[in-house]
């Protein structure tokens, strides 16, 4: 009567554990409902779980019940499947069970939990060892093995019987349906989220976003896709950009990524070259052609220093190139990523590519069309403004010659206006060529090495007659020996000339005009600093704009084209160096030319 309830205790354990692997329960629950089961209705002290670890093939103890001890030493356990198919191979076959002896126990098995408490009776032959083992292997339906539920210290002190046997193969068949349905569940579940997350990302491609907008969008879609805990997306900087970066981590707190940059940047392009995604785990990375060992003890320290069990690290990119990187890390409780998880994360990665490249390509399609709206807006505004320009000295030229046909008495004073009005013109027309000369990219300079100092001492001396005459004082300071620059020789005297010439035109008598030359940490920087009447800041920002001569009343007073800032400011770019303005209205100007020594 006895043996009865005890079986239909256990009939009725094991009808309980179908109806929860029928109605979806938590894995976890289920382990720890059969390793109970095994201690209680099969009558067992202790009894455990392992699986098989898909990533690194190593079994580990996922669930354990009865001695607290044993508990404490065996959770979590990794045995590599060496250890365990050497076991099997000595043990006795007990129907599906593996049960091997004390004395069989391969010497180099590891080390496991062993009661030191128990007294097996000596007198018993089939009293239980605390050295003995009793395995009741998981398999899958085709007979891999998924894992093994192992049973220790019998409360009977013995062997366990027959009865005892069968009931624990029941245990171990229910938990082997259980861990297959589960699985299956899982990859269900994997499937859709994995395939709504490549779907998602796959749109991004369609819609016309800028690319910062890209990798913020695609981030908690794709985290959630992969189901990680944090996840980085970094693109790559082009053209002087800055680089484009997006956290999605699940806790919404901040997160810092030590020494994940430095790696990801060395393997992205490897690994988008090779078309494959990389992952990495506490002193072992896969693909192993792939890290170097520097890169291994970095992937560790970020490991460590983020307290994550894993990092997959997938490139961005498209055709050739290779914009950038996602990067996930897993806790250290679920590290392990799937053969779905790390294909679905390369085709995200791809279809980001795709958006970032058509992101980019839709990007410098508006700049170009901006460009180009500038462009005709500029040729609309300089034709209008040289059509001005050459309206009023034209309009004095025909007025005076017209003049001189009715009254010949006006002879010198038409003559000197109309030579002032073609000067006015000639020297249009040379801002204009010069303008043009200066601001063809195509047009190749004659770049020589040039003396900056000598060139810059005979411009003073060449205004000094001018500066004379207007009561305004015009010095030179620059060392000797100062270095060469490197470009062509007439444009660069031609900007110095109109820093000077400028100078001179805006400074009231009795003012003072200084040039000096200095070296400048790796240039030379040629400042020229008067105290005439200054440019107040609105005039700043469009100083060297083609025909800007200023809104101030004075200045307008003094001829000029409005070209010759706008040449200057063309030149130095062409060279490699700078302009800055520093002035304050009444109060003078300084300019100061900044160019890289030859």
């Amino acid at each position: 009567m006895q043996d009865q309830t005890w079986e239909v205790k256990a009939l009725r354990h094991l009808s309980e554990l179908m109806n929860r692997v029928s109605a979806q329960d938590d894995l976890g629950s289920l382990f720890e409902m059969v390793v109970e089961g095994a201690a209680d209705v099969v009558g067992f002290t202790v009894a455990a779980i392992s699986l098989v670890d898909d990533a690194s093939g190593d079994l580990v103890v996922v669930a354990v019940a009865g001695d607290d001890s044993a508990k404490a030493q065996l959770m979590g356990r990794h045995t590599p499947r060496p250890a365990i198919d050497r076991e099997f191979a000595v043990a006795e076959r007990w129907g599906s069970l593996r049960f091997v002896p004390a004395d069989r126990l391969p010497a180099e098995s590891q080390d496991g939990w062993v009661s030191t408490e128990w007294r097996p009776d000596a007198d018993d032959p089939d009293a239980w060892d605390p050295e003995d083992t009793l395995f009741a292997p998981l398999l899958d339906g085709v007979g891999d093995l998924l894992g093994h539920l192992s049973v220790d210290l019998p409360l009977s002190g013995r062997r366990p019987d027959e009865t005892q046997r069968a009931v624990l193969e029941l245990f171990a068949n229910q938990t082997s349906i259980a861990i297959q349905a589960a699985r299956q569940r899982h990859a269900l579940t994997e499937r859709v989220r994995l395939g709504e997350a490549v779907s998602s990302v796959a749109r991004i491609a369609q819609d016309d976003l800028e690319p910062a907008q890209v990798v913020d969008v695609a981030a908690p879609r794709i985290a959630a896709g992969l189901a990680s805990e944090t996840l980085w997306l970094r693109i790559f900087g082009v053209q002087g950009d800055d680089e484009r970066e997006s956290v999605s981590a699940r806790s919404g707190e901040a997160v810092v990524a030590p020494s994940l940059i430095d790696l990801a940047h060395r393997l992205s392009a490897r690994l988008w070259a090779e078309g494959v995604v990389a992952v990495a785990r506490p002193g072992r990375c896969e693909p192993a052609r792939e890290w170097s060992a520097a890169d291994v003890a970095l992937a560790s320290e970020f490991l460590a220093a983020a307290a994550a069990g894993s990092l997959l690290l997938a490139p961005i990119g498209s055709g050739s190139v290779c914009y950038g990187y996602l990067a996930a890390v897993r806790s250290a409780g679920d590290a392990s990523w799937t053969d779905a998880e790390t294909q679905a994360a390369l085709e995200m990665a791809r279809d980001l590519g795709r958006a970032v490249r058509n992101a980019r390509l839709y990007a410098a399609e508006r700049r170009v069309a901006d460009e180009l709206r500038e462009a005709d807006r500029s040729r609309t505004q300089l034709f209008s403004t040289v059509s001005h320009e050459l309206k009023n000295p034209l309009a004095s030229i025909v007025g005076h010659v017209e003049l001189l046909r009715s009254d010949p008495d006006n002879l010198a004073w038409s003559l000197g206006v109309i030579g002032r009005n073609t000067e006015r013109l000639q020297l249009l027309v040379d801002d204009l060529l010069t303008l043009s000369r200066v601001s063809d990219p195509d047009r190749a300079m004659p770049f020589t090495d040039v003396d900056l100092g000598e060139l810059t001492r005979d411009v003073v001396d060449m205004f000094r007659p001018r500066a004379d005459g207007q009561e305004v004082g015009l010095t030179f300071d620059g060392p000797a020996g100062v270095p060469s620059v490197r470009g062509s020789a007439d444009d660069l005297e031609r900007v110095v000339q109109n820093l000077v010439s400028n100078a001179v035109k805006f400074t009231p008598a009795g003012g003072a005009v200084s040039v000096s030359l200095e070296r400048r940490g790796e240039g030379l920087a040629l400042t020229c600093v008067d105290d005439g009447i200054g440019i107040s800041v609105d005039d700043q920002e469009r100083l060297f704009t083609e025909f800007f001569r200023g809104t101030n009343p004075e200045g307008l007073k003094v001829p000029g084209t409005g070209l010759g800032l706008s040449i200057a400011h063309r030149v130095v770019e062409r060279h490699g160096g700078r302009l800055e303005v520093e002035s304050e209205l009444g109060r003078g100007t300084s300019v100061t030319l900044l160019l890289p020594v030859a």
